[in-house]
């Protein structure tokens, strides 16, 4: 991944690669940052850095110690529980907003979905799988047409402090319930698609 970045607005473009970066967990849980080789990798100095990870810190997605510096934050397992709350919330309003005011752009894009999750399950490829589900739970909110949904996602890095964690769910499991949810949406049965999203983060706090 070419990680360099242009010279404008340096440190928002070093706060979205950083991100970018713990969202893929490239960064892990409890890693620090070390800033002279981010600042390298990066390509800019260590001011913008500085600036970007301020950001991060005040987004939860990172934080600072004055022995060890800025690291990336371990989420407890009683904040995990409740960020899975609160996804489900979220995501079942999308899910039944999508299954509401379905296209057939839509219907395509999950049956795709599917054929990735069945495929990566077949092949027990966990990262694969994982990425997978990302794009598949991002895509629902996104696609929700309900700007409020996706800005509270992108303000609070719900998904992304979620993410932290790594994915830990039996692949079994998760097929089930991701077949589940996209039959309901394709359906067009917007209560039972709702019903299914928030008990699948029920499911995965078992897993945690």
């Amino acid at each position: 991944m070419d990680l360099k970045i242009n010279q404008k607005n340096l440190s928002e473009e070093a706060y979205k690669k950083i991100k970018l970066l713990i969202l893929q967990n490239e960064l892990k849980s409890g890693e620090k940052i070390i800033q002279e080789k981010m600042a390298q990798l990066l390509g800019i100095s260590k001011i913008p850095l500085i600036q970007a990870l301020s950001v991060l810190e005040k987004e939860r997605l990172i934080q600072y110690n004055p022995r060890k510096g800025f690291t990336v934050r371990i989420i407890s397992t009683k904040e995990f529980h409740d960020l899975l709350e609160i996804r489900g919330i979220m995501e079942g309003l999308a899910a039944k907003r999508l299954a509401n005011n379905l296209t057939e752009k839509i219907k395509t894009r999950l049956f795709a979905f599917y054929k990735e999750f069945e495929k990566y399950s077949k092949e027990e490829n966990i990262y694969k799988y994982s990425e997978s589900d990302k794009n598949f739970h991002f895509f629902i909110l996104e696609s929700s047409d309900n700007s409020y949904l996706s800005h509270i996602n992108n303000s609070f890095n719900i998904l992304i402090l979620v993410y932290t964690k790594g994915f830990k769910v039996k692949l079994d499991v998760s097929l089930k319930a991701h077949k589940q949810i996209i039959d309901a949406i394709v359906n067009g049965n917007g209560i039972e698609a709702s019903r299914l999203m928030e008990e699948h983060f029920e499911v995965a706090k078992v897993f945690f």
